[in-house]
């Protein structure tokens, strides 16, 4: 049994390794797509045929890049760099591996990350560099153990990987960094493990960019070169390198030494400039109720009496949720969405209807933008456009029309669409490397304003005249103006600008072509209506959203007109320089295309780019006849069409010992296929009053199909299907006394197809695995064997089983489980339908696995006697009640005990054609 659980162990640790490719971040394997090659001098550029004419400018940044960071980090490539690039999906990411010495995946033809980061570098500057420094990165600190370093040393933190791709290829700015360190300090809470912010996430980039920043303002680039060449020795044979013991020979203390020195620094930065700008008691106003804890988005109806609110309940509980508010103090929020909503909230003209943009499944499964909309008055959600890549929707020019941005490869245009006739009509006409953010139609000037993000890296607010077709910028490029909000009288316009390096609020008004600053907050603030409120002066106010803690959000009403407090910034050089601090080469923020770069172009082919990802080869021993190697090894090719793993140990004593499994995984078709062969314990569960192992000896083809018809928030489902010869040797037959209740377990060949399909909805909770407090799921499995291919069985089996759980008291619940099975003819006793006497342990395994620890026959608590027939009914209602958060208890230092949930429950369960201990058969 020990060798079995660490085969398996090691089995896991390669399944997981390998899961790589675009597919596993969009769940799709698009096997239509035609793979090119283009060659450069370093590179290797993998595109779909219809990106061809990105090349060029792929290939010169990519050579660009290359010679920078070769420079800055004193690091050279012998082979060719694979990256990959796809457009399927809008997906504003890019990741890089360090499989095979590194290779990266990325997305191109988005328009939404000029939302999502700010600056002057477009998206392929920024992403291709970005990337590329992290497969640096790999190179710098690899060794000659390999990936295997990373299970004993720690080569690569996060924070400290993604804070020197940042400064290598970035500049410091509002996005991707300032705001979300200074709110962090300013809050006492730089900690981005606390589990406590949703802005964990990006402030774990910015404090490793700027700890890179000041690190090196410090110490100097040659340091970081230095702690990136460090190693240590291990073992006598092999070498790591460990950030911890590398920083350690930069400077007394470490690590720990270097981060207190950082962040004492920081906090005098930080409240310096704090003094010298607003905090949110300078507004004059109460903070304003709106459900959640996080908000995402906010719109005000345009006759003031509704908000629509995008945000989620809280960290525990991450349900996106679309709310209707009512304008009031007293308000109860009306949950009316979740999901995959986008931050582009805006209300019809008449104010029953809230438009919005969903990700949702477009043409060949890819992951698309397209606009939805919610009807106050039926209460029903409708999708407006199909596929179009389709986001930032908002009223039109009159009652009948909607507009919102269409990105086509990579260019915005904006679009009206007449909800009457269903046309579409084009407004502006863009080409080439132009993005287009939150426009906005202004009445009194007959034109559309928008966030316009040019093929040079400018940025402007731009006044677009349709009929005329005059363009008008009303900013300069480096004040970054966003978001805009129209004010109730069509004069003035409010909107969000991050030239503070956070976010603040100004007006602009069309009559005098004047800007007004209307907030100067330290830690930020984001305007989202402008209404006029129902007292006797008609008080004009702005929705602002605002926060000095990074653990939530809040929003507050502010006077338009209100007097700010601007100081005069004064900050001591010392202290403020690291911000300003670059590498020794940076790269120029506008490269062009460079079609001289390119020296060979030809078919990608898969199999030729296996990757090996690991291997490890261990000695084992457990007595004199059981005694030998140990080994794994994965191989992908990155594109996720090919990956092999394969795992065992060959025994020297006695090779009856010996136990393997091979896995190939196929992604080429639209389901994913996966082939296993192997000798090893493959099923173990409780049988009668033993527990029961069985070693398969053969094969298996398993297919997974996700369908898209399943699919909707939080929702998902699949097509099964496994196709197996094995044969079955129950190990240590002797234990098991052959009775009429509980025949001895048999060995036989057999030959079986499964087929079946699952769906589930589960929203996320914190507590799912213990207490979930909503979700349901069904899935049915007709497993099948005939007497062919040297099969010794016959029978089919039917299982169909389902579940809800349903809301009481506060979080109280009550969860409902049925499962119907039926079995016609002969399989061997042990794989029966029944009732187990003793609960078996149910264990979760990938897909690619090709083993079923544990039987899956239920148990009717309470009854003790083991029971199997051909047809079981089964039923289970449970009262579950949270009782602690946490034991707040470790075992061996790993095992926590955490969330602990009291159940009242009764099972109930009925099996036909029974065999009983009287030797009769019953019910």
């Amino acid at each position: 049994m020990k060798k079995y659980l660490i085969l398996i162990l090691f089995l896991l640790i390669s399944v997981d390794a390998i899961a790589q490719g675009f597919n596993s971040s969009n769940g799709r394997n698009h096997p239509y797509l035609n793979w090119q090659v283009a060659e450069t001098e370093h590179f290797e550029i993998i595109y779909p045929d219809h990106l061809e004419e990105l090349v060029p400018l792929l290939a010169a940044i990519s050579e660009e890049s290359y010679a920078a960071l070769s420079e800055n980090l004193e690091v050279e490539f012998t082979k060719r760099i694979r990256l990959y690039f796809s457009d399927e999906d809008e997906i504003s990411n890019g990741f890089a591996n360090p499989i095979g010495k590194g290779y990266s995946m990325m997305w191109v033809n988005v328009n939404d990350y000029a939302e999502i980061w700010t600056g002057n570098e477009k998206w392929l500057r920024k992403l291709i560099a970005h990337e590329l420094a992290h497969i640096f990165h790999f190179k710098a600190i690899w060794t000659n153990m390999g990936l295997m370093q990373f299970a004993f040393s720690n080569p690569l933190p996060r924070f400290w990987a993604e804070g020197l791709a940042q400064y290598q290829t970035e500049y410091w700015d509002s996005q991707r960094g300032d705001r979300w360190l200074r709110k962090a300090i300013f809050d006492s809470r730089p900690n981005f493990n606390d589990g406590q912010s949703l802005e964990n996430g990006r402030l774990q980039y910015a404090s490793g960019n700027s700890q890179l920043r000041y690190f090196t303002d410090t110490y100097g680039d040659s340091s970081l070169v230095n702690l990136l060449s460090h190693r240590k020795n291990f073992l006598g044979v092999f070498e790591v390198h460990d950030f911890g013991s590398a920083f350690r020979t930069i400077m007394d203390g470490g690590y720990p030494e270097f981060y207190e020195e950082w962040r004492k620094h920081m906090n005098v930065y930080y409240n310096t400039l704090a003094s010298q700008m607003e905090r949110t008691d300078s507004l004059n106003t109460d903070t304003y109720s709106l459900p959640g804890q996080f908000y995402f988005d906010m719109a005000v109806s345009p006759n003031d009496s509704l908000i629509a609110v995008l945000s989620i309940p809280s960290l525990q509980r991450p349900v996106r949720s679309l709310y209707i508010v009512q304008n009031n103090a007293d308000s109860t929020p009306e949950k009316v969405a979740e999901g995959s909503i986008n931050s582009d909230l805006t209300w019809g003209p008449n104010g029953t209807k809230v438009y919005y943009s969903r990700t949702v499944r477009g043409n060949r499964s890819s992951l698309v933008n397209d606009i939805f909309v919610y009807d106050i008055e039926s209460g029903r959600e409708s999708q407006v456009t199909f596929s179009r890549k389709a986001r930032y929707p908002t009223a039109g020019p009159d009652n009948q029309n909607i507009a919102y941005v269409v990105n086509e490869n990579g260019t915005a245009n904006i679009y009206t669409y007449n909800v009457v006739t269903n046309e579409e009509r084009k407004v502006t006409s863009y080409q080439g490397d132009h993005q287009i953010l939150h426009p906005l139609w202004i009445e009194r000037e007959q034109s559309w304003l928008y966030h316009l993000f040019d093929d040079d890296g400018s940025r402007f607010a731009i006044l677009y005249n349709p009929e005329t077709n005059d363009k008008r910028a009303l900013d300069e490029r480096t004040v970054d103006n966003r978001k805009f909000i129209l004010s109730p009288s069509g004069n003035e316009v409010a909107y969000t600008s991050l030239r503070d390096e956070v976010p603040n609020v100004f007006v602009y008004n069309f009559r005098t072509r004047q800007e007004m600053r209307v907030t100067n907050l330290f830690t930020g603030g984001e305007v989202y209506g402008w209404t006029t409120e129902n007292d006797s002066l008609q008080t004009e106010k702005l929705l602002v959203k605002a926060s000095e803690t990074k653990r939530r959000d809040y929003a507050y009403w502010v006077d338009p007109t209100r007097e700010f407090y601007m100081g005069n910034y004064e900050m001591p050089q010392a202290y403020s320089k690291w911000r300003k601090k670059q590498p020794l080469v940076m790269l120029p923020s506008l490269i062009r295309p460079n079609e001289d770069l390119i020296l060979d172009q030809y078919k990608y082919r898969s199999l030729r780019n296996l990757t090996h990802a690991s291997t490890v080869a261990l000695p084992y021993y457990s007595n004199r006849e059981n005694w030998g190697l140990f080994g794994t090894t994965a191989w992908t090719e990155p594109l996720g069409k090919h990956i092999f793993a394969a795992s065992g140990l060959v025994s020297f004593g006695n090779f009856d010992n010996s136990y393997g499994v091979a896995s190939y995984i196929n992604n080429q078709l639209y389901p994913t296929l996966a082939t296993s062969i192997y000798r090893m314990p493959g099923n173990a569960h409780f049988y009668g009053s033993r527990f029961l192992v069985e070693e398969l000896t053969g094969g298996d083809i398993t297919m997974n199909l996700p369908v898209d018809a399943f699919e909707a928030p939080y929702r998902n489902g699949s097509i099964l299907a496994r196709l197996r010869h094995v044969l079955v040797k129950p190990y240590d037959l002797e234990n098991f006394s052959d009775s009429f209740v509980v025949p001895a377990p048999e060995r036989a060949r057999q030959t079986d197809l499964s087929v079946g399909f699952a769906l589930k909805k589960q929203r996320p909770w914190v507590d799912n695995l213990i207490h979930p407090l909503d979700g349901w799921g069904i899935r049915t499995l007709f497993t099948g064997s005939e007497k062919v291919l040297g099969s010794e069985v016959q029978f089919l089996t039917a299982d169909i089983s389902a579940y809800t759980v349903l809301p009481s008291i506060g979080r109280d619940r009550i969860y409902l489980y049925g499962r119907f099975q039926q079995q016609w003819g002969t399989p061997l006793p042990q794989n029966f339908i029944g009732f187990s006497r003793i609960d078996n342990i149910k264990i979760p395994l990938p897909g690619q696995v090709p083993l079923d620890l544990f039987d899956q026959a239920e148990r009717v608590r309470g009854y003790r006697n083991f029971v199997a027939g051909d047809r079981v009914a089964f039923a289970s209602l449970e009262y579950r009640m949270p009782f602690v958060e946490s034991l707040e208890t470790k075992i061996l230092g790993f095992v926590d005990l955490g969330t602990t949930t009291l159940t009242l429950f009764t099972d109930a369960g009925v099996v036909w054609n029974a065999r009983i201990d009287d030797g009769v058969i019953g019910t």
